[in-house]
């Protein structure tokens, strides 16, 4: 059955990939960025900043104007940020929680209304392996995206008597362009933490660029959308990501923190 679906961040990567299965599956797609010359997508797209509220408002509006309704929510628009917690920007860190959490909260106090009145409704937040874990020199990313996690287990629980669901999925490293929107600073000459900081980030980038490919997220949603009854949480990556969560709910913390130390080098 065709749905009308609201995604976020869809001008490039993964929400690009997810919004064009969606409508070549027979879905009603609209993709949202703030770029405003999108014309080339094969589904609709709206000129919309997760940061701002009203820009939020007039999209759904508009959506909700033409089409009667919104049935499905992808939250996938984030940024990323790596460096040490000792000397991240608190502007940029700002930015980050204020696109990658706020954002979120936005577009469902915008879209959940409508969602309340037709009793019915899907709330798809992306999120990321890392909010399992406080990786080194992503810890500002690892917090927000955390917060997407117990946000979303929060809306499960207050949506649950309308008839409306909500579930995360957790990608691992994926081939988008995450690598170039990241947030980051070069680090001067002897400073403490800039030989473990440069061979991190080149992992960081390497996970990504040899990372899965976006592609396999397309038929997971349609699959969410089409159940009965969403699960919690679907993760999503490469067979050492979802080990990698395993062992630190089972290893003592002492050793699971060599292991990631010792992957660092650090």
């Amino acid at each position: 059955m065709s749905k009308v679906i609201l995604i976020t961040g869809a001008s490039t990567g993964l929400g690009e990939s997810i919004a064009t299965y969606l409508v070549q599956r027979g879905h009603t797609v609209y993709g949202t960025s703030r770029q405003t010359d999108l014309s080339d997508k094969p589904f609709r797209m709206l000129t919309m900043d997760v940061d701002s509220a009203d820009s939020i408002q007039k999209a759904v509006e508009r959506i909700l104007t033409q089409e009667k309704r919104i049935d499905v929510l992808i939250n996938n628009a984030g940024l990323g940020i790596a460096y040490p917690v000792e000397l991240l920007s608190l502007d940029d860190v700002q930015r980050v929680f204020d696109t990658n959490v706020m954002g979120i909260i936005r577009m469902v106090q915008a879209v959940l209304p409508s969602m309340r009145q037709q009793r019915s409704g899907l709330l798809i937040n992306i999120s990321s392996i890392a909010a399992e874990a406080g990786l080194p020199y992503r810890g500002a990313y690892s917090a927000s995206k955390a917060a997407v996690e117990r946000l979303t287990e929060a809306l499960r629980l207050e949506l649950a008597p309308f008839g409306i669901q909500a579930c995360s999925i957790q990608p691992g490293g994926t081939r988008t362009d995450i690598n170039k929107n990241r947030l980051r600073a070069s680090l001067p000459e002897g400073n403490a933490y800039k030989a473990t900081f440069e061979r991190t980030y080149e992992l960081i980038d390497q996970s990504v660029s040899e990372g899965i490919d976006p592609a396999v997220f397309g038929p997971l949603v349609e699959k969410i959308i089409n159940s009965a009854q969403a699960a919690r949480l679907y993760r999503v990556g490469k067979r050492i990501e979802k080990l990698s969560v395993l062992l630190k709910q089972i290893l003592p913390t002492a050793i699971y923190e060599r292991m990631i130390r010792n992957h660092y080098e650090m």
